[in-house]
């Protein structure tokens, strides 16, 4: 079939359709949106296949000379002088989505001919897409408004393009006090030229922060005048036209800021009580040293340990003896003999007023490690009490039966220098 046969078909009014030309029709059959044409009465001139394809079901009620009552308004809309009119109409398809076009009308002016020119073009994707979009908006919008974390939106000169009801609640500020505002409206003063510098490098990509996120931290100022810290999850959102916003999720970090501070002070005055005991321990410290000075000084002039003659040592004993003190005098006197190669040594007890089983131990021991050295002991001024003790703790074979003993010191030193 050719194309003025199949065009022919298409002419339910074969009067009105002989006046429109081949060309007219081949224009109409060549583009892109299905065409119907109608005469001033409304009657169905002609219609491209294009048209009937999209919309059977109406292509059949209008070629039966019924024509719907929406369709109907928009031609007389049009015949009355209107420039344009458009209406949607859905066609049901089995099994599938609706499909849904719109129909543009308007006059069609050819020489001496007047008709109405309708167009056809399948929306449906457009409409679904529209509709999508409207419920992802509702869904998100409900989202916002629901969510428990501030969110806002701000654009590039850094005011307010929309913010949700949990960011109103922590600043106190309703919408409409916020939408086209700056963001300096929520700021306190010594954070707005900050707040303006990281907002500005956030949106350019600049050094030190990412155009993907970045989280900054602020100190807000209420609606009642009221400061309160925040910390802003912020990312950049580039729209379709290349316009960039700013988007941030906002959190009331006061109660953090409030325990950090509170954990410094506690660091610091931690710190100062550590200097504080280091400074006591290093004056106990000093006491300690000048006490141990002290006691050494006090040891040493109440066990002086002297050289009095070639070969001889004297050791007069001031006070009590007691094991810590016999021990130190003990060491004291061995590393002397040691040095002098003494081969006497005088203990004078004349100034030791008592002692104790104890203390008569801590002697035995001294009287055996200056024989171990291969020296003799000699002791002198043992009081009664003193040797009366010293017999109850001697056994047979122990080192006081054996031991040098003489009256006074006197006597001991005669004995040296006799024996020297």
């Amino acid at each position: 079939m050719s194309d003025e046969s199949h065009s022919q078909d298409s002419l339910p009014d074969r009067g009105a359709a002989a006046r429109l030309d081949q060309t007219a029709i081949a224009i109409f059959d060549s583009l892109a949106d299905g065409v119907a044409v109608f005469a001033l009465d409304h009657a169905l001139v002609y219609h491209s296949p294009k048209f009937a394809k999209q919309l059977p079901d109406l292509t059949a009620s209008l070629a039966a000379g019924s024509v719907p009552s929406e369709l109907a308004t928009a031609l007389k809309k049009v015949s009355a002088g209107a420039s344009s009119a458009s209406l949607l109409v859905e066609q049901a398809i089995a099994g599938m989505t609706p499909r849904s076009c719109e129909l543009q009308v308007r006059m069609l002016r050819l020489s001496s001919l007047s008709l109405i020119l309708t167009t056809a073009r399948d929306v449906t994707e457009r409409l679904i897409r529209e509709r999508t979009q409207r419920e992802n908006e509702s869904l998100l919008g409900a989202i916002l408004e629901t969510c428990g974390v501030g969110l806002c939106l701000w654009d590039h000169r850094h005011r307010f393009v929309s913010c949700n009801r949990a960011f109103c609640e922590l600043t106190g500020f309703r919408p409409e006090e916020l939408v086209g505002r700056p963001l300096a409206k929520v700021l306190s003063t010594e954070e707005i030229e900050r707040a303006q510098t990281l907002f500005s490098e956030l949106l350019g990509g600049g050094k030190g922060h990412s155009s993907v996120a970045s989280s900054i931290e602020l100190r807000c100022r209420r609606k009642d005048g009221s400061l309160v810290d925040v910390s802003i999850a912020a990312s950049v959102l580039l729209r379709d036209e290349g316009r960039r916003f700013v988007v941030g999720s906002v959190m009331d970090i006061s109660e953090r800021k409030e325990k950090q501070l509170e954990l410094i002070e506690r660091a610091i005055e931690a710190q100062r009580e550590a200097e504080s005991k280091n400074e006591l321990n290093a004056a106990l410290s000093e006491k300690l040293a000048l006490i141990e000075s002290q006691h050494q000084q006090i040891l040493d002039l109440s066990a002086p340990i002297l050289d009095v003659f070639d070969g001889v040592l004297l050791l007069p004993v001031i006070g009590s003896l007691d094991d810590a003190r016999a021990r130190t005098i003990t060491e004291r006197l061995l590393s002397a003999l040691v040095s002098h190669r003494s081969r006497l040594v005088l203990i004078d007890l004349t100034a030791v007023e008592t002692m104790d089983e104890t203390s008569t131990t801590a002697l035995k021991r001294m009287l055996t490690a200056i024989e171990m050295l291969g020296s003799r002991p000699i002791v002198t001024g043992i009081s009664p009490q003193i040797a009366q003790l010293l017999t109850q703790l001697g056994d047979r074979g122990d080192i006081l039966r054996k031991l040098e003993t003489l009256p006074d010191l006197k006597a001991g030193v005669r004995y040296c220098l006799a024996r020297r």
